[in-house]
Parts: C-alpha cells; sequence; structure tokens
C-alpha cells in the first residue's frame, strides 16, 4: 500500500513537472512572438527622411546619364576633363568633400569644363550599412533621382550618423524623393544595385587606391583630396587640353524622371578630406 502511494506521488510530480516545462516554453513563444512583432513594427515604421533643400534645384541644365558600368555621370562626354570620384557614403571623410569641393566641382561641370563620374564602393567608413546606401542611390538612378538620393544620403550622414542608412529610413527617403515606391521595392530586391557597386569596388581595386574619397583628373590620382588640390588639378588639366570647353546641354534624365532644377552652388574654402581605409 505504502509502495503505491509513492509511486502515485512520483507520477503527480512527474505531470506537474511536465505541465510546468509547457507552461515555461508557452511562455517563451509568446514573449519571442511579441519582439518579432516590436521589431517588425519598429523596422517598418517611417523614419525621418528629409530631402535637402538644395538638391531640388542644383542639376538642372546638367546632363546626366550612366556609364557602360552603371556608374553615374554628370555633364558632356565632349568635357576636356575627367573627374572620376571613388567614394562611400559610409566615410565621413567621403562627406566632407561633398559639402566642401563638389559644388565647385559641379560649377565646372556646368560651364562644360569637366565630366563627372561618382563612383560608389562602400565599407571604407565606420557608418553602418554603407551598402546599403549605395544600393538604394543605384535603384533611386534607375528613375533619374541618383543625385537627388547622393546628397540627401550624405545629409543624413551628417545628421543621423550611425543611424543614417536604417532600412525604413531609406524606403522614406525613396518616397520622399517622389519614386515609383514599387518600381525602387522591386529595384533593391533585384540583382541591379550589386551587379553596379561590385563593378564599382572592382574598378577601386584595380586604381590601387587606399581609401575614399580618391579623386582622378584625367586618369591622374590627386594625392591629396583637398578643394585647393582637386581644383587646381582640373585648371591644369582643362589648360593642358587647349581651354575649350564643351558646349552646354539640357539635362539628359538617367532614366524616365523629370530631372531637378538648378540652384546656385558656391566654391567653398579649400578643406582637407582625409581619404578612409579600403573596403574589406
Amino acid at each position: 500500500m505504502g509502495r503505491t502511494r509513492t509511486l502515485e506521488r512520483r507520477k503527480e510530480r512527474e505531470q506537474q513537472r511536465k505541465r510546468q516545462r509547457q507552461t515555461a516554453v508557452l511562455v517563451g513563444i509568446v514573449v519571442v512572438a511579441v519582439v518579432l512583432v516590436g521589431l517588425i513594427l519598429v523596422i517598418n515604421q517611417p523614419a525621418e527622411a528629409p530631402i535637402p533643400d538644395y538638391t531640388t534645384a542644383r542639376y538642372e541644365g546638367i546632363a546626366q546619364s550612366k556609364n557602360a558600368q552603371g556608374f553615374p555621370v554628370l555633364g558632356s562626354d565632349a568635357a576636356p576633363v575627367k573627374v572620376e570620384e571613388y567614394s562611400s557614403f559610409d566615410c565621413t571623410a567621403c562627406a566632407l568633400f561633398h559639402s566642401s569641393t563638389f559644388p565647385a566641382i559641379l560649377e565646372r561641370v556646368r560651364q562644360g569644363q569637366v565630366q563627372f563620374t561618382f563612383i560608389s564602393v562602400y565599407g571604407t567608413g565606420s557608418i553602418t550599412n554603407g551598402q546599403g546606401a549605395a544600393r538604394a542611390a543605384v535603384c533611386a538612378g534607375e528613375q533619374g533621382k541618383f543625385w537627388q538620393m547622393h546628397d540627401a544620403l550624405f545629409d543624413w550622414q551628417s545628421a543621423y550618423g550611425n543611424q543614417a542608412f536604417a532600412q525604413n529610413r531609406l524606403a522614406s527617403g525613396a518616397s520622399n524623393l517622389g519614386i515609383d515606391r514599387g518600381a525602387w521595392d522591386q529595384c533593391m530586391a533585384s540583382a541591379l544595385p550589386n551587379t553596379v557597386i561590385d563593378a564599382a569596388r572592382q574598378s577601386f581595386q584595380l586604381q590601387n587606391v587606399t581609401g575614399t574619397p580618391s579623386i582622378f583628373v584625367n586618369g591622374s590620382l590627386v594625392q591629396q583630396a583637398t578643394a585647393e588640390a582637386v581644383l587646381a588639378a582640373i585648371d591644369q588639366a582643362f589648360a593642358q587640353s587647349g581651354g575649350v570647353a564643351a558646349p552646354t546641354t539640357e539635362a539628359t534624365p538617367e532614366a524616365t524622371a523629370a530631372p531637378a532644377a538648378e540652384a546656385t552652388t558656391e566654391a567653398a574654402a579649400p578643406a582637407e578630406a582625409t581619404p578612409e581605409a579600403t573596403p574589406g
């Protein structure tokens, strides 16, 4: 009788432990589900992604195109000076170059002296998700808005730091640019943006440079990416070409979207943009 009672108590304890384990598993499943739902809501929540006022008008009247590798190009093929910038949206030195030197280069493009190509690598800086930023810009370019997204990405880097390129901010920025979000989403899910940025990385490695921004003027590396050095190299190359600018032309959209309107640009004071490390 005593042994039977002991067996019954043991069985009851085992059943109780089993119920406790089942309860713990159910509670764990509920907690995980709540966390996942919260993460999904945070990821999909629209983020602040303002488009800089100056980018609305600054590219009016400038020819826009893409080269055979898909790299975005500003200016006429007939311009005597070819400037290439290897840059990364996650690179703080590149953001400095964009604010201090790019406006003056853009003015040379507008005058027909320069054709400018932007070659977007990633991983040379410290800002998270530089690859996502590069992909977002490529897909914006498919709707004629590469340069507007390019300006916004550098602006966000300064404003939001390591949160600049959160996926929901990139998506909100695409919407704020007024592009077709469905087409942009399809592009982001396709192989196209990776094809372009992989070609950029290969080109960067072939140049045997050590970081970004790296600036080439008519194929020669400018040793210091300062406004003074880059503009001096452009002026020298232009003079050596005979000093004849290409005829100015109306902007040619990269895709079907209408080009943006012009903004007044000013040549900034010379500023140092120390190249950041080569991506791994």
